[in-house]
């Protein structure tokens, strides 16, 4: 009887422990994403890097593409950046004369960001980096694969 009791115990916290494993292998599963995230950025970075661009900055040109001309309070707003974040890659971006800063004649006391020719230039430059940039992130990926992760990570970030 003894015997029986103990071989009944044994299973249950077998049982129990292989659930708890699964548990920590998703768990586990899910610290994964940072460094998927880090792999899809650096993939941007390289394909945007000869234009002095990354993937902190071509998000503003896209913007200001989509939107015309916009304070910087309004670029804030559509990006949810921190404003000192959004003001240094605005700097960086006037420096290398993708985008320029003019009065708004609606509140003489802020500017308007606007695109320069080259900065307008860009925005198809940006979104052929973008597509090669996701052809080279879901490439180990089979077609099915892929639109199951990118339905996965849709839902996750409604």
């Amino acid at each position: 009887m003894l015997y029986y009791l103990l071989a009944q115990v044994n299973k249950l916290v077998k049982k129990e422990v292989t659930e708890l494993q699964h548990a920590i292998s998703e768990i586990d599963t899910l610290k994964q994403l940072p460094v998927v995230s880090r792999r899809y950025i650096k993939l941007i970075d390289n394909y945007l890097a000869p234009y002095q661009l990354n993937s902190s900055l071509y998000y503003y040109i896209l913007k200001l593409h989509d939107f015309g001309d916009l304070p910087q309070e309004k670029l804030v707003q559509l990006t949810g950046v921190n404003a000192s974040n959004v003001t240094r890659a605005i700097q960086k971006l006037m420096d290398n004369q993708y985008i320029l800063r003019k009065e708004n004649p609606e509140d003489r006391r802020g500017y308007l960001l606007s695109l320069t020719e080259e900065g307008g230039k860009m925005y198809q430059v940006i979104l052929a980096a973008l597509q090669k940039a996701n052809e080279a992130f879901l490439a180990p990926l089979t077609p099915e694969e892929q639109r199951s992760f990118i339905a996965a990570v849709n839902k996750l970030s409604e």
